[in-house]
C-alpha cells in the first residue's frame, strides 16, 4: 500500500468498488477502508448449514446497463427466474406471463384472476411506454407508482393481486410510493432482461469487482472514525491524508462522518430462510400474495430452484419475505409465517421445513430518490470529497454501480480541470 495514496474511498459496498475499479482503469493509486471483515455492504450472502443465505431478498436484473457494463455477467453464471410470477388469490394459484416470452402462457394470464380484460390491454401499453422512455433519467419530479397506475386506469384487482405484491416486493413498499419514473424503468428492465441469482450467490457480485483491484489497495476490519480537513482518521488512530477522498459509506453512516449529508429514510425486510427435501414450486418463479385478507408474507421463492448451489444436494432452499419491520419477536413471527404457507401449501408440508435463519434487514433501500434527475450523482461534498451510493442515484445495484462509476469520474475531472487552471 503506498504510503500516502492519491485517493482514499471509505466503504467497500458496490459503490465504494465501482468507484475504485474506475480509479484503477485510469493508474490512479487509492486505498479502499471497509469496516467490516468482508467487501459487498448489504449485498452479502451467508453460509448455514450449506446453504447460501442472502441477506434480504435479493435479485440482479442482467438489463441494468451498469451490469452490463461494470461486471463480467457470463462470468458470474446467472440463473435465472422464470419470467412473470405466480399469483396466490384465495381461490387458488394463477401465473402471470409475458406474452411476447410466452405467448401461450401471456394468454392464460387473461384468466388468472389477476387482471381483467381491459387490463391486459393497459399492461401491454405501460411495456411499450417503459422500455421506450428507458433512455431517460429517472427522478422523483412527478407523482409516485401508485398513482401513475391509477390514472392508466388499472383496475384494484390489478393492483392487489399483482402489482402491489411485485413491486411493492421490489421497492419494499407495498403503498408503491416510489416515483413513477423509477417504476417505469424497472419495468422496462424486467420487460427487457431478466431476474437473476448468481450460481454462488449474491456474494459473488462484489468478490468479482474486488478481484479486479490491487490486493495492496483494500483493507478490511478498517473502520473510520472521522473525515476532517481532508485527512481520514481510523478507529486505530491511524491518520490518511490523501488528495482526495470518496465517501462510499451508506446515507446512515455517511451522515455521522460529515455531518449534514442526506440521510434519507429506509425501507426494510425480513426474510426467512426454510430447509426442505421437496420445494414447495415446481418451477424457479416468484409467488405473490394476492390474497385480499393477506397474511404477513408478501412473496415466496425457493432460490434452489433457480440456483441449485443454493442448497445441498437433496435439498431446497425455501425463501419467504416480508415488507417492513415487524416488532413480533423471532418465535412469533415464525409462527404467524408457517399459519399462513401452511393455508398455502398444507400443514403437514410446512410442518416439515426447517427453519434456518430469519433475516431481519431493515435498512434494505433507502427511500431517497434525486430532485430533478441523476445528472448530478456524484456529490461534490467539498473541495476534495465526493459522496457516492445508491441513496444519491436510485436505490438499486444499478443506482450504486452508477454513483461510484461517476464519482470516480467526477473526481478525476476535477484534477483534470485543476490543471488546465493552473496552466
Amino acid at each position: 500500500m503506498p504510503a500516502s495514496p492519491d485517493v482514499v474511498i471509505v466503504g467497500g459496498g458496490l459503490a465504494g468498488l465501482a468507484a475504485a475499479r474506475a480509479l484503477t482503469a485510469a493508474n490512479v493509486s487509492f486505498t479502499l477502508l471497509e469496516a467490516n471483515d468482508v467487501l459487498g455492504g448489504r449485498v452479502a450472502t451467508d453460509e448455514v448449514d450449506g446453504f447460501l443465505i442472502d441477506r434480504g431478498f435479493q435479485v440482479l436484473l442482467d438489463s441494468y446497463p451498469e451490469a452490463r457494463q461494470q461486471l463480467d455477467l457470463k462470468a458470474l453464471d446467472l440463473r435465472p427466474f422464470a419470467p412473470g410470477a405466480l399469483i396466490r388469490r384465495a381461490n387458488g394459484v394463477g401465473r402471470v406471463a409475458d406474452p411476447w416470452r410466452d405467448p401461450i402462457a401471456g394468454a392464460r394470464s387473461l384468466v388468472s384472476g389477476a387482471f381483467t380484460p381491459a387490463d391486459a390491454w393497459r399492461m401491454m401499453r405501460l411495456r411499450a411506454d417503459a422500455i421506450l422512455h428507458l433512455e431517460g433519467e429517472v427522478s422523483s419530479d412527478g407523482h409516485n407508482t401508485a398513482r401513475e397506475l391509477q390514472e392508466r386506469g388499472f383496475s384494484e384487482r390489478a393492483m392487489d393481486g399483482f402489482f402491489r405484491p411485485f413491486f411493492g416486493g421490489v421497492f419494499l413498499d407495498a403503498q408503491l410510493t416510489a416515483p413513477a419514473r423509477w417504476f417505469e424503468f424497472l419495468f422496462g428492465m424486467f420487460a427487457t432482461g431478466r431476474a437473476t441469482l448468481p450460481a454462488d450467490g449474491m456474494r459473488a457480485i462484489p468478490r468479482q469487482l474486488a478481484a479486479g483491484l490491487p490486493a495492496s489497495s483494500v483493507r478490511t476490519n478498517a473502520k473510520v472514525r472521522s473525515i476532517r480537513d481532508g485527512r481520514v482518521e481510523l478507529a486505530s488512530g491511524e491518520l490518511l491524508s490523501p488528495r482526495a477522498i470518496i465517501l462510499a459509506t451508506d446515507a446512515r453512516h455517511a451522515n455521522v462522518l460529515v455531518p449534514g449529508s442526506r440521510a434519507p429514510q429506509w425501507s426494510g425486510c425480513v426474510t426467512l430462510s426454510f430447509a426442505a427435501t421437496t420445494a414447495p414450486l415446481d418451477a424457479p418463479v416468484l409467488l405473490l400474495n394476492g390474497e385480499r385478507t393477506p397474511g404477513p408474507v408478501n412473496h415466496l421463492c425457493v432460490p434452489s430452484l433457480v440456483a441449485p448451489a443454493y442448497a445441498p444436494p437433496g435439498q431446497h432452499l425455501i425463501s419467504a419475505t416480508l415488507l417492513g419491520t415487524p416488532s413480533a419477536d423471532d418465535p412469533s413471527l415464525e409462527r404467524e409465517v408457517r399459519a399462513q404457507l401452511a393455508r398455502w401449501f398444507g400443514a403437514g408440508v410446512v410442518d416439515a421445513w426447517r427453519m434456518l435463519r430469519i433475516s431481519r434487514v431493515p435498512f434494505s433501500l433507502p427511500r431517497q430518490f434525486p430532485a430533478g434527475g441523476m445528472t448530478s450523482t456524484a456529490v461534490r461534498l467539498d473541495d476534495g470529497l465526493f459522496a457516492c451510493g445508491d441513496y444519491l442515484e436510485t436505490p438499486s445495484i444499478n443506482g450504486a454501480l452508477r454513483s461510484g462509476r461517476r464519482a470516480a469520474e467526477a473526481l478525476l475531472a476535477s484534477w483534470r480541470a485543476s490543471r488546465g487552471a493552473v496552466a
